[in-house]
């Protein structure tokens, strides 16, 4: 497995503009006010993370999410623009522990503290087989 201590301290931060993936649409009422919900935007901290890790493994490891603490905090619309960080907090054999927040100029809009696993690209594909067997 390649060394991940490397990664600790690194951070990575996008500007992005909220799209029609991250609507909420649960309640049909609610969904006529165009807000982001709180899955679509935590995918938006999810995968920043993947690309902050993905270029310190090898072709055979890929990370995943494997556990994950979110605060959505003000709701925010679908077309807005967004800072979207994150940052490697801690290293623990194969887990990554990052800290994310998504901001709206000086406005904390989600907060999230979430570990990525790197685990080998095959054993990913043969679980995903079995379990389809």
């Amino acid at each position: 497995m390649t060394n991940l201590e490397q990664l600790r301290g690194k951070s990575k931060t996008v500007d992005i503009v909220v799209d029609e993936s991250c609507h909420w649409d649960e309640d049909r009422e609610m969904s006529l006010l165009s807000l982001a919900s709180t899955s679509g935007l935590s995918a938006l901290l999810f995968h920043i993370a993947y690309d902050l890790i993905q270029p310190f493994l090898s072709q055979d490891e890929i990370s995943v999410v494997v556990e994950a603490n979110i605060r959505h905090i003000t709701p925010i619309h679908v077309s807005e623009r967004l800072a979207v960080g994150v940052k490697v907090i801690d290293v623990v054999d194969n887990k990554i522990k990052l800290r994310g927040v998504i901001m709206k100029g000086e406005t904390k809009i989600l907060e999230a503290e979430f570990i990525r696993a790197v685990i080998s690209r095959n054993y990913l594909r043969r679980t995903s087989i079995e379990k389809t067997s």
